[in-house]
């Protein structure tokens, strides 16, 4: 009808209907029946009566108008409309003629085939793994999409439930926008990626309004610190995860590719370092926690000036009182923690439970109890001694029920629990607690032990009880010794202090799981100061070892058993049943069964990795090995600060003075050591009322330093009367003489001198440069003992070959044979006076035995005439024989020919008979090949000369074993690590190569060491000997550094690149010694290990809690691309 304009003209159309194709099409925007098919009726009906309610004029004209019915009408409509479409697409309008085919033929054109019955146009099809099928991914996108609308457009009872719908266009915005191609439809993404696409969206924006705006999402998450999930670092966690998987962690790479190993047999805490990369940074690496994790512990940004509990002189300044209301806002997300008080209010803040508020505090039935086996009566808040900190147990936090009060109608309000003692300080300590049980995963009383632990064995004793480095470092070493071997925080905490009696849960207490495991005795073993000995004689000290004996499963013998209680009784003094005794003896017994070896094994160790300081470290905990004198010398505006750094030794010696150690310094505001040509002095002295100096302190050749700066005082030398310390800070009178001396002592110049009345001495004993902590040896010992697992040397092998005691280390007892062989054959070697005889040699020469005396002994041995293994014997022999017989008047040069010729035959004869005899001796006891006698010898700093001199000359064979106890040592190492006699000679003549200084490598733990990481490398990478031995000639020539990179790649079958990377952080850029090699070769294993390359390994270990987080990005991606 809308072609027809007059029609319309004559006919009036319905007003109403109008109307209501106006109000479908515009308010309501639907345009068809398929659009109100799509609704469901009640969501269609709630969209109708809410358009109509809002115009009172509609509201008036549909009153009449069922829209229930209308609704069924339209679903009917699009059915009906939809079956058509579908049976207009397929079918032919045209009739069907009736007619008998006349053969197959013709069925095929004019039969009833589904062909002709059904002309479907193929045009508007797909292929079935098309996008646009109808069974697609899209369409079932589409379907899901719609269904959703649906329902969260869908009518609702109530009005609250239906506003606070999240609807779709929020949920996932993309959607909306989302480009349909086959790259979107069949790439499969992450479910977590959609979902932090989202989430960072939506956090950007939010961003827009705050301080923030700017921040990328993951720079905002790690400096939030509320809820307590944060702060989150996501390029750290990365690597938590990457190297996890490994079963490895940061921090643990930087001990594996340690540029220094304990190897020097001294005190040294350098091993876990990496280039610029410290230990100490490794350590806290290995705690797991990131640098915003780490400041959240360790920073005292609510110093004691903010604290509400300290009485301060005047109110807090504005920005004061803003930095104490953000602390909290920042930590707890509330201006005030006064409202903390309320244990409902902190446990929703904390997002802890009630049993976990009881296990923090530690009360109900988490409460400490005491082990019956304790008989002191000093009560320890133990499980909660942290949370409370440095105060009497009588002021320890407590759960207060305080009961409801009446209000109107006599209903009466609910009890409510507060949280006593609450201070503002101890707030803080159980945020800290709190984040640190969640990100390590131990529970509250473990981790409480082993802080406390930390805190007491820390030098100098941790009294504040604050986290700090120091602590974060315990975590890291036992977070890795648990899971290397399996040890639990709270025994970890009783090898680092004591052993504690106390327990709150319903199992023992660790000392009883230790001491009173196994009920094997009348009594159990208590804490009541019994004092008893080693002397296992003693009916009360026998009693008492055959309880530790059990307990702690080690023999009582002196091996095992009595050599713990004896180093216990040593650096500790005397034994009693007390906790500190008893926590020694524990210490040591445990270590060596972590670690799987022996007491007698552990000793060794001990002994290899510094001796006596080492077992005194593992008996105490910790040992000290150095002073620091603070000095601080004033004088109106003048000002000297010195920091004195030095090791005073056992035997002290006043006139041997003393070198200042790194870390000591000199700051003065004058400039008095200004200028060069002058070298200074400070002299301390303590005169009495008599006015004599009992005691002095010189620092002297202090260097020229500029005002106000500080310069070191390393290796100025220091010289002290005495090292009474205490007398020192005591003495009332202190005068300190600066001395200005010239450095040219033929100027002529006098001395000039100033007096400074004003002196204060302070004394401080521990540094952490000089501190030996058991942390420390407890790394050394796990390096050692896996180095030891992978090489070719057990601990007893090196205790024989580097701690020899007697001469029953080689078993001499058992070769009484072979010592008298060695004697026989001695004696057969020797040239007799007979063999010169039937020289006939010239006449004129009284007595040829005593020309021959620089070459021959009186017994007839030849001495040690080429002592070097370069020397060529024949040569040197005849060089000898020329210039004795040179000195001898004989008739003419054809006897002096005939002459030497002899006796050149026998000597050299003599030589080679001799040098067999070693070398068969040597191969009969240790197996070693006979060509590599002499360079055992050699490397033993012996001769063959002075062996078989030993053996003719001890003929009872009392003396023989000592003389002969170094050459076998070296001889059995030599066997062990396989060496050739060309690698032998070869690293004898270059020690350097071994990377060794000195002349000649001694038989050392450093020198073994290397020498089995050359046996290594072959048997690892497969390469004959030669092949190492060729590169080492190469690397130490003038070779280009990519040629030898080269070599080495294929050595280690890795690419030249990567070694090139490794090979540019050494001194010479190129590998040029043995201990070069090895650092390589444990960043290679190292690099396979993790999958990184040769420079993620390196940017890995540089990491520390300074690092920007451009290079924890770089190392995050590198982890996680690794571990996929």
């Amino acid at each position: 009808m809308d072609d027809y304009p007059l029609l319309q003209s004559l006919i009036k159309t319905s007003s109403t209907k109008t109307e209501l194709q106006t109000f479908f099409r515009t308010t309501l925007k639907l345009t068809s029946v398929f659009d109100v098919a799509r609704r469901t009726e009640a969501d269609f009906t709630k969209l109708v009566n809410d358009a109509i309610e809002q115009d009172e004029t509609l509201k008036a004209k549909f009153a009449n108008i069922d829209f229930g019915k209308l609704y069924d009408n339209a679903k009917c409509f699009a059915a009906q409309i939809s079956h058509l479409y579908r049976e207009q697409q397929l079918s032919s309008p045209e009739a069907q003629h009736h007619w008998q085919p006349p053969g197959i033929r013709g069925v095929e054109k004019q039969g009833p085939t589904y062909t002709n019955l059904f002309q479907e146009n193929w045009d508007d099809s797909c292929k079935i793994d098309s996008i646009a099928a109808i069974d697609s991914p899209v369409a079932y996108l589409r379907a899901l999409y719609l269904f959703a609308k649906q329902l969260e457009t869908s009518a609702s009872e109530s009005t609250t439930e239906e506003a606070n719908r999240i609807r779709l266009h929020k949920r996932r915005p993309d959607l909306e926008e989302l480009s349909i191609d086959q790259q979107s439809t069949f790439t499969a993404q992450p479910m977590l990626k959609i979902v932090n696409q989202i989430l960072d969206e939506n956090i950007q924006e939010a961003l827009k309004t705050t301080a923030d705006e700017g921040k990328s999402t993951y720079e905002v998450l790690a400096q939030k610190h509320y809820p307590f999930a944060l702060p989150y670092e996501f390029f750290h966690h990365q690597c938590l995860l990457g190297f996890g998987a490994k079963r490895l962690s940061l921090g643990e790479l930087n001990y594996l590719i340690s540029t220094h190993l304990p190897l020097t047999q001294t005190i040294d805490n350098q091993y876990g370092n990496v280039l610029s990369a410290t230990s100490a940074d490794a350590r806290k690496l290995m705690s797991g926690l990131g640098p915003q994790q780490q400041a959240v512990l360790t920073d005292d940004l609510l110093n004691e000036k903010l604290l509400t509990e300290t009485v301060n002189q005047k109110p807090l300044a504005l920005t004061e009182v803003k930095a104490r209301a953000d602390y909290w806002k920042k930590n707890f997300g509330i201006d005030e923690p006064s409202s903390l008080r309320n244990l409902n209010t902190f446990l929703e803040r904390t997002e802890l439970n009630a049993e976990q508020m009881e296990m923090l505090l530690a009360q109900g039935k988490h409460a400490p109890r005491k082990s019956t086996s304790d008989l002191t009566k000093t009560p320890v808040p133990y499980g909660a001694r942290y949370v409370n900190g440095p105060h009497s147990a009588g002021a320890t936090m407590k759960l207060v029920k305080t009961k409801g009060s009446k209000k109107k109608g006599d209903e009466k309000e609910g009890d409510t629990k507060t949280i006593d003692q609450l201070t503002d300080r101890r707030l803080e300590r159980l945020n800290r607690m709190i984040r640190l049980h969640r990100w390590l995963d131990i529970p509250f009383a473990d981790l409480d032990s082993l802080i406390v632990s930390a805190f007491e064995s820390q030098v100098p004793r941790n009294t504040s009880m604050q986290l700090d480095a120091h602590t974060v470092s315990v975590l890291g070493i036992y977070r890795y010794f648990n899971r290397r071997y399996s040890i639990d925080a709270e025994e970890f905490g009783a090898l680092l202090h004591q052993v504690t009696p106390y327990s709150n849960s319903d199992a023992p207490s660790l000392f009883d799981r230790v001491f009173n495991r196994a009920r094997l005795f009348d009594k159990p073993l208590v804490l009541d100061e019994r004092a008893f000995t080693a002397d296992n004689s003693d009916p009360t000290s026998h009693t008492i070892l055959q309880h530790l004996s059990a307990s702690l499963g080690v023999a009582l013998t002196e091996d095992s058993l009595l050599q713990i209680v004896k180093n216990t009784e040593q650096y500790l003094g005397s034994l009693k049943c007390d906790l500190r005794t008893l926590s020694s003896i524990y210490r040591q017994a445990r270590i060596a069964r972590m670690f799987g070896i022996s007491i007698t094994d552990s000793a060794t160790l001990a002994n290899l990795l510094g001796g006596e300081k080492i077992s005194k470290c593992l008996t105490n905990g910790n040992i000290v090995d150095s002073h620091t004198i603070l000095i601080d010398i004033k004088d109106s505006d003048k000002s000297f600060k010195l920091v004195a750094r030095f090791r005073v030794p056992k035997q002290f010696d006043p006139e041997n003075p003393l070198l200042l150690l790194s870390g000591s310094t000199l700051t003065t505001n004058t400039s008095l050591f200004v200028d060069s040509k002058i070298t200074g002095s400070i002299y301390i002295r303590f005169p009495d009322d008599s006015n004599d100096d009992k005691h002095s302190i010189t620092i002297s050749q202090i260097p020229a330093v500029a005002r106000d700066t500080e310069v070191s005082l390393e290796g100025c030398p220091i010289k002290l009367s005495d090292v009474d310390f205490e007398a020192w800070i005591n003495h009332k009178n202190k005068v300190a003489i600066v001395i200005q001396s010239p450095r040219d002592k033929t100027s002529g110049l006098p001395d000039e001198t100033s007096n400074y009345p004003d002196v204060t001495l302070m004394l401080n004993e521990f540094q952490d440069l000089d501190e030996l902590h058991l942390l420390d040896v407890l790394m050394q010992m796990d390096w050692l003992t896996n180095w030891l697992n992978d090489s070719v040397f057990s601990i007893p092998k090196l205790r024989r070959l580097l701690e020899p005691r007697n001469s029953d280390d080689h078993g001499f007892l058992n070769l009484q044979q072979h010592l008298s062989k060695l004697n026989r054959d001695a004696n057969a070697a020797a040239v007799t006076p007979r063999e010169i005889a039937k020289l006939s040699l010239p006449k004129n020469v009284d007595d040829w035995c005593q020309v021959l005396e620089t070459l021959l002994d009186k017994k007839g041995l030849l001495k040690n005439f080429a002592p070097s293994l370069e020397d060529d014997v024949p040569q040197k022999l005849s060089t000898a024989l020329d210039l004795l017989i040179n000195t001898q008047e004989l008739e003419n040069d054809r006897i002096k020919q005939e002459t030497k010729k002899k006796l050149y035959d026998l000597l050299l004869l003599a030589h080679d008979r001799q040098l067999h005899t070693v070398e068969k001796f040597i191969q009969d006891i240790s197996q070693l090949p006979m060509n590599c006698a002499r360079g055992v010898v050699a490397w033993a700093g012996s001769s063959i000369y002075q062996i078989l001199t030993a053996a003719r000359h001890d003929e009872h064979l009392t003396r023989l074993p000592e003389a002969l106890q170094p050459t076998l040592r070296h001889a059995e190492a030599t066997v062990q690590l396989n060496l050739s006699n060309r690698a032998l000679r070869l690293f004898l003549k270059h020690p350097g190569w071994l990377g060794i200084s000195g002349s000649q490598p001694e038989l050392t733990l450093h020198s073994l060491y290397l020498l089995d990481r050359f046996n290594h490398c072959m048997i690892t990478h497969q390469h004959p000997e030669e092949s190492l031995l060729s590169y080492l000639e190469l690397a130490n020539s003038s070779a280009s550094t990519t040629v030898i990179n080269g070599f080495l790649a294929t050595l280690l079958n890795w690419t030249a690149a990567e070694v090139a990377v490794l090979t540019n952080m050494l001194a010479n850029k190129k590998a040029r010694t043995m201990k070069d090699l090895d650092w390589l070769m444990r960043c290679h294993a190292a690099c396979k290990a993790t999958g990184l390359s040769a420079a993620s390994l390196l940017n890995a270990t540089a990491l520390n809690n300074q690092s920007t987080s451009v290079a924890w990005k770089k190392v995050g991606e590198a982890v996680m691309a690794a571990s996929h």
